[in-house]
């Protein structure tokens, strides 16, 4: 916007307050102790405050006060960088909505700060909905969760039972053929053979899909007990360190630490070309951390440098494990190097 060079700076500031209050945002300004000298006009009608009962530190009272952060508001002013958090907003007629707050320095020519700038934007909307869908995701996953566990059931109980009484019925078979037909009895032997092999198969898919070792006795015997079988079919040595202190814990953690271990050491398996994996399980006062690592390849350079970020989200066993852990309030890290990737789970748990 041109402007003649003459102009009043009073008129400019005027013409800026003017434009400020039509933005359709929360914006404000204040002074480098924090305290507001400006508040646009959407805040003032937002909040119901008065220009003066908002200005100095009158803005803290529109904050739900549990979220009036003063204590990291002083932090980040102290520091003189940008600060950015989440907080409530309370409306004119008394009831909170989110807003994510942002706040930025204008330093002048020395660098030092002569103003702080922020907006704050409603997200109340934006985090019912990602509320909605934790939710959604977390009943899809149960959903799967019971339907595993009826498929592995009827896999041991009934499709399991029926291959045993085949080879029952096998040998039965083979002892009635004379011992002259020798092609005959081979061919029962082999057979019997193959039907035991499809129901140490199946034993393992009923496993699989749903280890009942781990409803009986928890998530440390479900845990041996999976990666001995998991070492005999891939190779992998896998050690384990696990906390005396782990004990039982809600089904629902028990099942999604396990079903990390359970893709991870697959991911390991498919992707790292390691011969061998650790984890490592370890419960301290309100938390439980359960590490998955390698020494295989790791993901490659080129792919790392990709917007910055590990690509496991092209994916469905990462974003599954991670919608999982998010469904119980657990955070998932990865890390990968050259010299291996390690997957890091930390889960808050009631002592």
């Amino acid at each position: 916007m041109s402007r003649d060079a003459n102009e009043p700076s009073n008129v400019i500031e005027k013409r800026l307050r003017l434009i400020i209050d039509t933005i359709p945002a929360i914006v404000w300004r204040k002074d480098p102790d924090g305290s507001a000298d400006f508040l646009n006009r959407n805040f003032r009608e937002y909040t119901g405050l008065s220009l003066d009962q908002g200005l100095g530190w009158g803005w803290m009272n529109a904050f739900h006060p549990d979220d009036r952060l003063i204590e990291e508001w002083c932090a980040a002013l102290a520091a003189e960088k940008p600060f950015e958090k989440e907080a409530r907003l309370r409306r004119a007629d008394g009831q909170y909505r989110w807003f994510l707050i942002r706040t930025v320095p204008l330093r002048d020519e020395q660098g030092k700060v002569v103003k702080w700038y922020g907006t704050s934007n409603d997200i109340e909307d934006l985090k019912r909905a990602e509320q909605e869908l934790r939710r959604l995701t977390g009943e899809i996953l149960r959903l799967q969760d019971e339907e595993r566990r009826r498929i592995a059931r009827d896999l041991h109980d009934s499709t399991g039972q029926d291959l045993v009484a085949l080879t029952t019925y096998l040998s039965e078979l083979r002892g009635s053929i004379p011992p002259s037909s020798r092609k005959l009895r081979k061919l029962a032997s082999q057979c019997k053979a193959l039907a035991n092999h499809c129901i140490r198969e199946v034993r393992t898919l009923s496993y699989l899909l749903h280890p009942p070792m781990l409803d009986e006795a928890g998530l440390e015997d479900a845990i041996r007990h999976y990666v001995g079988g998991f070492t005999k079919r891939t190779g992998i040595v896998v050690e384990l360190e696990i906390s005396p202190r782990l004990g039982r814990m809600d089904p629902h953690v028990e099942l999604a630490l396990f079903r990390v271990v359970q893709e991870s050491l697959t991911n390991i398996q498919r992707h790292s070309g390691s011969p061998q994996a650790k984890i490592r399980i370890e419960r301290a006062p309100g938390k439980v951390t359960l590490e998955i690592s390698d020494k295989g390849s790791g993901i490659s350079g080129g792919l790392r440098r990709r917007n910055g970020k590990i690509p496991f989200v092209l994916g469905v066993g990462i974003p599954s494990m991670r919608q999982r852990l998010t469904a119980i309030g657990g955070q998932l890290d990865i890390e990968s190097s050259s010299g291996g990737t390690t997957v890091r789970v930390t889960i808050p748990a009631d002592d």
